[in-house]
Formats: structure tokens, sequence, C-alpha cells
């Protein structure tokens, strides 16, 4: 139970950082060597956790622009001290994410993530 209240905070920053486009929130929630990798639409986006950073720097968060904005943990698996999570996310599109997560000393932190559109 401690183990999984660790990793829904490393996703709640992430969630928080998408909603607010607070570059600050996002790197609570990510390892700093991780990594994306992704569809948007047919083309596949892949590259280190920079990229999010600077894109999200670059662009209107969904708060400001009025777009909807919601991350739903759906499945958390644990083995010691690595993770994964399921979660859905709607943003411009409904996605889902798997998220993989690493515990070092006491933090979780999200080290990779994979999604695609659900429609």
């Amino acid at each position: 139970l401690a183990e999984e209240q660790g990793i829904r905070e490393a996703i709640a920053h992430y969630a928080d950082g998408m909603r607010t486009h607070d570059v600050d929130a996002l790197k609570r929630g990510f390892h700093e060597q991780a990594i994306l990798c992704g569809y948007l639409g047919d083309d596949l986006i892949a590259g280190p956790i920079a990229e999010l950073y600077a894109w999200v720097s670059s662009n209107p968060s969904p708060l400001v622009a009025g777009d909807p904005y919601s991350c739903e943990i759906l499945a958390i698996d644990v083995t010691q001290r690595v993770a994964s999570a399921t979660v859905r996310e709607r943003y411009h599109d409904l996605a889902i994410d798997y998220l993989h997560l690493v515990k070092v000393g006491e933090r979780w932190s999200i080290v990779s993530k994979l999604w695609d559109s659900e429609s």
C-alpha cells in the first residue's frame, strides 16, 4: 500500500504538470533519464523527457486553453522497486499511457511513457 501511494504521487506530479504545463511538476514525476515513445495521430514520437519539457514550455496548458484534461489510473503492478501503471489520459484525445516507474531511495519516478490513442 505504501509503494502504491508513492507511485500514485509520481503520476499525480505528471498529471498536474500536464494540466498546468508546469515543467517543475513534471520533473517531480519523471526520472531525469526518462524516455517517451508513442503516437500522435499516425506520427510516432520518441525521445528523451527533455522533449516533453520543451513542448510543455512552448504550448498553452489545457487549463489556459480551456481544453478538458483528465488522468485516470486504471491499474498498477509492483515488483519490489519497479512498477508499471496503465493510465487513461484525456488531452485533445483519449489515450492509454503505459508508465514504467523505478524506486530510488524512497522516491518513485517515471522512467518511461509509452502511449497511443484509444480511438
